[in-house]
């Protein structure tokens, strides 16, 4: 099982940092764009610059679904995960035998996979951003935990020894529920606050008054969970959120740089989510200012998308 082939969806920030480091430890990669279709597989030169401002250039196989009859190794989706859907139907009419690792922000993004037998869930703790069409920034806070979802431990340590890289490191985990919720809970507070205020991740690190609409959020949404029975820490929470603004100052969170781009957000499977299980649960005042930031950035999306629209 060793030496898999690496095929990893998503041609963004994350994606092609990985496939960066990947190649650069001669593992056998190639870059899956995940929304568009029938184009030509190419080589792309693709430059990374770490949090330690080293960089790494590699040439990697760009291509899309329909230049793959087969697919068998280890398949990595690092796309939003709204396009969740779509991507499980493509994955489910190729031949071939593979596993399945979501590395994705959000509550149950693994639905649309549930029926596979081989799938894990992937908690990143770094931070990408596009300079240019094949340039990256990359900043790591700590290995990233993968867990089952469906599948055996024997897979999972087998995965994260073949994905992880010095640069780009991962550990398995064992209760990765946990460890969704936790970051589910801190990227409510970056992807609504940070766009909202025009700022980047650094702000909470920064500025207390930031740092006190974050803790509502927090305190909101650990409320939830232990409604649904998942432990959950406040304390833990936002220290985990002040390491990760004090190490990604300077870069933007993902939902603010799609909606400066017009790009459709992940806000539905973060805020908007944590208000869908409120709903669900019979709760909805539980996460009243969660549900709202969430509400303000899907307008401000769609405001932003419309008025392109019309030019």
């Amino acid at each position: 099982m060793d030496n898999e082939k690496i095929y990893i969806i998503g041609a963004g920030a994350i994606g092609k940092a990985l496939a960066v480091f990947l190649r650069s430890e001669n593992r056998d990669v190639t870059l899956i764009r995940g929304r568009v279709d029938d184009i030509p597989a190419e080589e792309e030169v693709i430059t990374v610059t770490n949090g330690e401002n080293q960089k790494f250039e590699q040439e990697i196989t760009t291509t899309t679904f329909s230049n793959l009859s087969a697919i068998d190794g280890i398949v990595l989706v690092t796309t939003k995960a709204f396009a969740n859907e779509m991507l499980a139907a493509k994955l489910k009419s190729k031949k071939g035998r593979f596993s399945v690792v979501l590395l994705q922000n959000g509550l149950n993004v693994e639905r649309p996979f549930e029926d596979f037998d081989q799938l894990y869930r992937c908690v990143l703790f770094s931070t990408s951003q596009i300079i240019s069409t094949n340039q990256v920034s990359f900043k790591s806070v700590t290995a990233s935990p993968v867990g089952i979802i469906n599948g055996t431990e024997t897979v999972l340590n087998s995965i994260v020894g073949q994905i992880s890289t010095v640069h780009f490191a991962f550990r398995s985990e064992f209760n990765i529920v946990k460890y969704v919720w936790d970051k589910a809970i801190i990227n409510c507070a970056f992807n609504s606050i940070c766009p909202l205020l025009e700022v980047d991740n650094g702000i909470f690190h920064t500025n207390p008054e930031a740092l006190e609409v974050a803790e509502i959020i927090i305190r909101e949404c650990v409320a939830l969970a232990d409604k649904l029975g998942i432990a959950v820490h406040s304390g833990e929470i936002k220290e985990k959120l002040l390491q990760i603004s004090q190490r990604a100052a300077g870069q933007l969170i993902s939902t603010y740089e799609d909606i400066r781009n017009n790009r459709r957000t992940e806000i539905e499977s973060l805020n908007l989510e944590m208000a869908r299980l409120a709903d669900e649960a019979g709760v909805p005042g539980l996460v009243t200012n969660t549900r709202l930031l969430g509400e303000m950035i899907r307008i401000k999306s769609k405001i932003r998308i419309e008025q392109i629209e019309t030019i």
